[in-house]
């Protein structure tokens, strides 16, 4: 039950509802960030960032540690960034794995291309 004195000041009472929303929301955002945070880091893992891009990798995957920690211990504005940095550096370890395999792919592209020129001409050689 609240106290009556309360009453008599309608603008405490408002602020604090206004206080209890903006905790429930920045609750619900940290959450959230912690979330898309994770999701990265497991796509970049399954991408294959830990043996391609490992420092970058294995800073992400630090400050997600580091996010979940603070936010256990109910630290939102470090959580918060952290989880943020969490995602941009997962998200720099899977493009640079991407990277990694693009160039492997075009390398062997290149290398099969080689051998069917190489192919060709010795055809056209052994016509004339």
């Amino acid at each position: 039950m609240l106290p009556a004195h309360l009453f008599h000041h309608p603008s405490r009472v408002l602020a604090g509802c206004v206080v209890l929303a903006l905790c429930g929301c920045a609750s619900e955002a940290l959450n959230q960030q912690l979330a898309n945070s994770k999701e990265a880091v497991d796509q970049a893992r399954i991408a294959g960032a830990a043996e391609k891009a490992p420092a970058d990798f294995e800073t992400a995957v630090d400050k997600m540690n580091r996010a979940s920690a603070a936010a256990d211990k109910r630290e939102k504005t470090d959580a918060m960034r952290l989880a943020e940095e969490a995602q941009v550096d997962a998200n720099l370890a899977r493009a640079k794995t991407d990277t990694a395999q693009a160039r492997l792919a075009a390398a062997e592209l290149e290398k099969s291309n080689q051998i069917l020129r190489d192919y060709h001409r010795e055809n056209q050689n052994q016509q004339r």
